[in-house]
């Protein structure tokens, strides 16, 4: 019987195997990544006020005005192309913007849209049980690319920062913000409020829109601020929040009913939510009025 010899062969994976001060030296420079991402996000959120955020489906929302504030701390540059137009069946259309933003060297690619079938958009004749929906064509072409392009900036800003998907525990501990101290973006039901507390020193009052200005100025600290006064007849109520000021003016132009809450302080009404709603029980309509 012809002897056999068993030679052992170490097969080539062209894989370098990792020692241990490579390992160590690789989580500490991840945890100091993770200590600078921290940094980042605490410094950003005090920058931002209670009106540069909104509640969207139960979380904070930065608005564009919160984002700009950020990104002029950190230096950050931005190059928005030509905006995209889609068109949909019915009428509908949506703009979609490409932003390229950067910081320290790096660019990231980001995108923002809106659709004209956004709720937000859409535009109503008639109260209470007459009212219908109006065709596409008399949506504002020019408000929906206007709100792309401020989602995109917001976008790109939040996401080179990895400032995304934050938490109101974040605004609470970093900038003092709670939930019940931003607007809501929302539409309500004839009768119906939302579910929460509120404060005591928040008042309400279901009105029609008559007047939406914005107003620009300076601070004595020389910061140049915008607010907008919303008034409904003789009652003027002020807010910094361009998302309320938004919805105000889609109130007035679309002649429906807002849900405005506010405070009364001594400078004045703090407009801190409004809404859409229905006309109160027992308003008459157009028809009856007549």
């Amino acid at each position: 019987m012809e002897e056999q010899t068993i030679i052992e062969t170490q097969q080539e994976t062209g894989l370098t195997p990792i020692t241990d001060d490579t390992l160590i030296s690789l989580a500490e420079q991840a945890e100091k990544r993770i200590d600078a991402m921290n940094k980042i996000k605490r410094v950003a959120i005090k920058l931002t006020n209670r009106h540069d955020w909104t509640d969207q489906g139960g979380k904070p929302y930065l608005q564009v005005s919160g984002a700009e504030k950020i990104a002029r701390m950190f230096g950050i540059s931005w190059r928005i192309s030509e905006p995209i137009k889609e068109t949909y069946d019915g009428g509908h259309f949506a703009f979609t913007y490409k932003g390229y933003f950067s910081l320290a060297g790096a660019t990231i690619e980001a995108i923002g849209t809106r659709s004209s079938k956004d709720g937000f958009f859409k535009k109503y004749s008639g109260r209470g049980d007459d009212r219908v929906e109006l065709p596409a064509s008399e949506i504002d072409g020019g408000d929906v690319k206007k709100s792309a392009y401020t989602n995109c900036i917001g976008n790109g800003i939040t996401r080179l920062l990895g400032i995304r998907n934050l938490t109101y525990e974040d605004l609470q501990e970093f900038a003092g913000i709670t939930s019940d101290m931003i607007g809501r973006v929302d539409y309500k039901k004839k009768g119906k409020a939302d579910a929460g507390i509120q404060e005591e020193a928040v008042k309400k009052v279901v009105s029609k829109i008559s007047d939406v200005r914005k107003q620009t100025g300076r601070t004595k600290s020389g910061k140049d601020f915008t607010k907008y006064i919303i008034r409904n007849g003789n009652s003027e109520y002020s807010t910094l929040s361009e998302s309320n000021a938004r919805i105000a003016k889609k109130t007035m132009d679309s002649d429906l009913w807002a849900e405005i809450h506010y405070k009364s302080t001594q400078y004045g009404n703090d407009l801190t939510e409004i809404c859409i709603c229905d006309p109160p029980v027992g308003e008459p309509s157009d028809r009856e009025a007549a």
